[in-house]
């Protein structure tokens, strides 16, 4: 089963896609056929080192398998790589359009 993270900068698919992934005020949490199952607020922002490596532990324990997000760096890639994670560019758009967009095979690959 696929389990979405979208970086989010509010807690509903309203919000917009947050514009960078470790910093992110909240996680929205949808199912593959783009249900939203629960928002998360992400307590790594405030983090001065590991902002992505803690975020992606949130994620993980939420069973994320593809997370959606403007941009990522490499110690995020590299952590996604490892944990067999997914991820798509979600720019410019509220979480509902990242949601369509992904499930019509429209964001494009980061990692």
């Amino acid at each position: 089963m696929t389990i979405i993270g979208i970086a989010s900068a509010g807690r509903d698919e309203t919000a917009m896609v947050a514009d960078r992934f470790a910093r992110a005020p909240w996680f929205v949490i949808a199912d593959g056929d783009g249900k939203i199952l629960d928002s998360v607020e992400n307590d790594a922002g405030g983090e001065q080192h590991g902002a992505a490596s803690k975020a992606l532990m949130t994620l993980s324990e939420k069973k994320v398998s593809v997370v959606l997000a403007p941009r990522l760096g490499p110690n995020a890639m590299g952590f996604m790589k490892q944990a067999n994670m997914e991820a798509y560019c979600a720019e410019g758009m509220t979480v509902r359009e990242a949601l369509d967009g992904y499930r019509a095979g429209a964001l494009e690959k980061l990692a």
